[in-house]
């Protein structure tokens, strides 16, 4: 349970090896909060000298798709000029950033699908030789403290999952990033039953968070979608009101497509994405 009211926030210690945090004040609304991070957990900024505009069509689109199939990571960033992480543990995210460029995603950090022109979401998806995904699949982020509960057709996760494009990364054992490889793609739209599920899912999950749970909920809860902590540090905390009406914390969290979905949809794309290395 990660829940921490207030009165045990100040016997909290928020330090390790990694983390220096201070609580510079508290008040019964307000907890502001200064950290530093190693720079080994600091997101890689991206640059490249090759300018990339957003794709003018769904045609444009994947035809970029399709010059990238079966092109490593290493090979890509080359032609486009980027400098690589280290390793993997510094370069988080980084293989998502490198294919958001290629292909002109152009919502970069607004609260939008990536293509907006197309209303089309873009996510990475890695997986091993046998076509399993490595991880789940991260949506976007859950809002502890709603004024009221939003109804799922205009929440974020509607905006996100309502139309998605999955790109299919080859991910070694080897954990180089250099060496992780383009498979294929895939463009996906629930059908009414599966939208009809991730609702049910998003209401379940929302519904605890307006009763004051949001520190009960765990990743067991959802079919298709679920609520997993998303922050840079374990150490993260978020205010909520509890189902006391009391000031507590929590660790933020994000809305994930399960592994079990993601892998029910390689299985089905098995013939179109086979390992070209």
């Amino acid at each position: 349970m990660y829940l921490i009211t207030s009165k045990k926030l100040k016997k909290f210690k928020l330090f390790n090896k990694t983390h220096k945090i201070w609580l510079l004040s508290q008040t019964p609304y307000y907890l502001q909060i200064q950290k530093r991070v190693i720079v080994s957990q600091v997101k890689h900024h991206l640059q490249s000298s090759v300018s990339i505009a957003a794709p003018k069509s769904l045609a444009e689109l994947k035809h970029r798709l399709d010059a990238i199939k079966g092109v490593s990571l290493e090979d890509i960033c080359r032609q486009l000029d980027i400098a690589m992480p280290e390793n993997s543990t510094r370069g988080k995210g980084f293989t998502g950033q490198v294919i958001e460029y290629v292909l002109g995603a152009d919502a970069k950090t607004l609260p939008l699908p990536d293509f907006r022109d197309f209303a089309l979401e873009l996510k990475t998806l890695p997986v091993d030789e046998n076509l399993k995904p490595l991880e789940s699949t991260f949506l976007c982020h859950a809002n502890l403290n709603p004024v009221t509960h939003i109804p799922f057709e205009k929440s974020a996760l509607y905006k996100k999952t309502r139309c998605m494009l999955f790109v299919f990364i080859l991910s070694p054992d080897d954990k180089e990033l250099g060496h992780r490889r383009i498979l294929g793609y895939y463009f996906f739209m629930p059908d009414k039953d599966e939208l009809e599920t991730i609702k049910a899912d998003y209401d379940e999950l929302m519904d605890m968070v307006c009763q004051g749970r949001a520190h009960e909920i765990n990743a067991r809860i959802g079919t298709i979608v679920q609520m997993r902590p998303k922050a840079a540090s374990g150490r993260e905390l978020t205010q909520i009101v509890d189902r006391f009406g009391q000031i507590a914390y929590t660790r933020p969290r994000g809305f994930y497509m399960r592994r079990s979905f993601t892998q029910a949809m390689c299985i089905k794309l098995q013939g179109n994405l086979k390992p070209l290395c």
